[in-house]
């Protein structure tokens, strides 16, 4: 007979964040044509990370490095930093558990936005956080006034914000951002996801080599770098901060293949270069794709579009439609999200089948999904 679980552990539901796009499959009982919902990369990795992967797997019965030290140095000399300010794990997710683990005690307060980033949200059931969500603004950007507002109230341990933000794209410029995580309790821990910074305006974007003691910055490899099955991320943080990470991480998580790919693909700055124009082509077809259906959509700096349907039941219709044709998209679940499709940026060849089936499915709907076809 097992011992009784733990109390919080107990109470969960035992469900993943995430149903990804090999379960779904598996549930469906075939194959997706477009995997359009988890914004992997669909431009492939560059020549280095394939030789990258080649050299490690012939050194796969040696240990990885656990101190990812030369991952860590060149990310330092990039951002002009110190090494002691850059932790690796095994991407986002596994580092905002060591956040949680490092932060967070049983009854502990958290803030995020209602519909972002759902892994965070898992992380706080775990670890018996009490999550308060700020929801987003009518026209779906994060409610940073909001938030602000939670985190004076309440005094969370951690506030979480992507920017750019998913599920939507939106971004906030750096002079806003800075000014509002200035204005931020000391003793607040402001949870920055930079996870698709490689395609956002550099106004978007924080000064590599800034410090605040209450700021902690999330990057990962899975996006721009076509890494997202190797799951390596970085933080950048603290030395303080780092260096109590460092003490509870799982020190050979990240495996040798996905270091040695990782930092190959940081070192080829060109062919990330050509990723981001190629996600540029495809949101700016996606915007074309949208108006021919009379829907708008949110102007992204992400590598998706976020299509906006206008009801939630027009969104449902347009969901399963896709689903039935074999494209695999994200249709948030909560919230006025709802009413939104988010599709990943993808190849022309890709963008051509969705188009077709998206216009099928225009011409298919019911009448009570009122939608105008535009001229």
């Amino acid at each position: 007979m097992l011992p009784p679980l733990n109390r919080i552990v107990a109470s969960l539901d035992n469900r993943s964040p995430f149903l990804g796009a090999k379960a779904l499959e598996r549930l469906r009982g075939r194959p997706y044509r477009a995997r359009l919902g988890a914004n992997e990369s669909l431009f492939g990795v560059c020549d280095a990370v394939k030789q990258a992967w080649e050299k490690s797997l012939a050194e796969s019965s040696y240990y990885n490095d656990p101190t990812h030290y030369d991952l860590r140095t060149t990310i330092a000399e990039s951002w002009q930093i110190g090494i002691d300010r850059i932790s690796v794990a095994e991407g986002i997710d596994s580092l905002l558990e060591l956040l949680f683990r490092a932060y967070i005690e049983p009854g502990d307060c958290v803030v995020t936005s209602l519909g972002a980033y759902p892994t965070f949200d898992y992380h706080a059931a775990g670890f018996g956080a009490r999550l308060i969500q700020q929801p987003y603004l009518p026209n779906y950007v994060n409610d940073l006034d909001g938030i602000q507002a939670l985190a004076w109230r309440h005094r969370p341990k951690l506030i979480y914000l992507a920017n750019p933000d998913n599920p939507t794209g939106s971004f906030f410029d750096a002079n806003a951002l800075l000014s509002w995580i200035d204005h931020m309790p000391g003793d607040c821990l402001v949870v920055l996801d930079e996870a698709y910074a490689e395609f956002a305006p550099i106004e978007t974007l924080l000064p590599r080599a800034l410090e605040r003691p209450n700021l902690v910055r999330l990057r990962t490899f899975s996006k721009a770098y076509g890494l997202a099955g190797a799951r390596v991320g970085y933080l950048i943080g603290r030395p303080e901060l780092v260096q109590a990470l460092d003490s509870i991480r799982l020190h050979f998580g990240v495996a040798k293949a996905s270091q040695e790919a990782a930092l190959a693909a940081y070192r080829d700055t060109v062919f990330v270069d050509h990723v981001v124009s190629e996600t540029i082509q495809a949101n700016r077809h996606y915007y074309e794709i949208a108006a021919q259906i009379g829907v708008p959509t949110l102007s992204s700096t992400a590598n998706f579009v976020a299509f906006d349907f206008g009801t939630p039941e027009n969104a449902l219709y347009f969901a399963n439609w896709l689903e039935n044709h074999d494209i695999f998209v994200r249709r948030p679940p909560v919230g006025h999200l709802n009413q939104l499709i988010r599709v990943t940026a993808a190849p022309l060849e890709t963008r051509r089948y969705f188009q077709d089936v998206i216009l099928d499915g225009m011409r298919n709907r019911p009448a009570a999904c009122a939608l105008r076809e535009s001229s």
